[in-house]
């Protein structure tokens, strides 16, 4: 077995998380060594680059009555987090990214045949997690929130270099995307302990869940924008959702601003063969349009409801490391 991949620091400010984090991270080692050493050290380098947030909130959602974590939640948040990782090799090969993580990505470094079959092999690590559940509930549900996340890829794709999107449609897109997985990660946590107590919050479970997930990929948007801003200031190639017609939330905002809208589509229609003189005219354009304020504004609002739905629920000690972990992650942009 390979050994297992270290947790992230974010995990120091929540101690009590961190012993069933380590044992969901030795779940999750032993179900994607797949016995090819080059592909096995480069999976568990995107591992370790991860923060593990949807299998945290899976064990903390567990143990909302204030009880011990249990097996079925640390096995629940490692077919999570197997799930997060082969979604994310699949998307670097539709996207041909080159980099995941800070690393380089898998269909990069040994082809994208090797990259379907790694993906694959994670997603029958997941089913095996969940069969060594036993709940039929859990099956269901895992079978559901797949296709809501793969609706939410296919939507992607439909919508490339698609000028006239919407963004109630991006939305959307992002709900299946993201939040599913967001979603799914909450349920599993009640799932994994059958309880009247519990249950009674499962339908606020899952707003907070989907609100989580929502914010969570709106701040990604914001944060890549950012980055493509110092990164065309350092001269590094960036812009690659730009030229695969992935269109995420700050263009989409600019896209409403009538004196910048033309400007900008004549860019974006330049699609793989803009340069990064025209992509530096595209970000300037969009600040311009003061979309990273709409952005932020929108992210704030977010933030607002889901901590108005964290506050609903019972005053336990959960609640509190929920408050901190949201605190943690928005700071990634401040």
């Amino acid at each position: 077995m390979a050994t297992s991949p270290t947790l992230p620091i974010i995990w120091d400010e929540f101690p009590e998380l961190k012993k069933p984090l380590e044992l969901v991270l030795q779940q999750v080692s032993s179900s994607w060594t797949i016995g090819f050493k080059d592909i096995d050290t480069a999976i568990k380098s995107q591992l370790n680059a991860g923060k593990l947030v949807r299998p945290a909130l899976t064990l903390l959602f567990s143990e909302l009555t204030d009880e011990a974590y249990n097996e079925n939640a640390i096995t629940l948040g490692a077919s999570v987090e197997l799930l997060h990782l082969a979604t994310l090799i699949h998307d670097d090969i539709i996207d041909e990214s080159k980099l995941r993580r800070g690393q380089t990505s898998i269909q990069t470094r040994f082809g994208k045949d090797t990259a379907v079959y790694s993906g694959d092999y994670l997603l029958t690590g997941m089913f095996t997690l969940l069969n060594k559940v036993n709940n039929i509930e859990v099956n269901q549900y895992a079978n559901e929130s797949l296709k809501e996340i793969l609706f939410g890829e296919l939507s992607q794709k439909q919508n490339r270099y698609r000028l006239d999107m919407t963004f109630d449609e991006y939305l959307l897109q992002i709900k299946g995307k993201t939040a599913a997985l967001f979603r799914m990660s909450t349920l599993f946590g009640i799932m994994s302990r059958p309880n009247d107590e519990i249950n009674n919050f499962r339908d606020l479970m899952q707003k907070i869940g989907e609100t989580m997930g929502m914010t969570f990929q709106l701040l990604d948007d914001y944060l890549d924008f950012s980055e493509l801003g110092d990164n065309l200031a350092l001269g590094k190639p960036t812009g690659q959702d730009i030229q695969n017609g992935i269109y995420t939330a700050p263009i989409l905002f600019a896209l409403q601003d009538e004196t910048k809208r033309n400007d900008l589509k004549k860019l974006l229609a330049l699609r793989d063969a803009i340069t990064p003189t025209q992509l530096n005219q595209l970000h300037e354009l969009v600040v311009n349009a003061h979309a990273i304020e709409q952005l932020n504004d929108l992210l704030m609002h977010n933030n607002e409801q889901l901590n108005a739905l964290i506050e609903s629920l019972p005053d336990t000690k959960i609640k509190q490391q929920l408050q901190l972990l949201n605190t943690r992650l928005l700071h990634r942009h401040q």
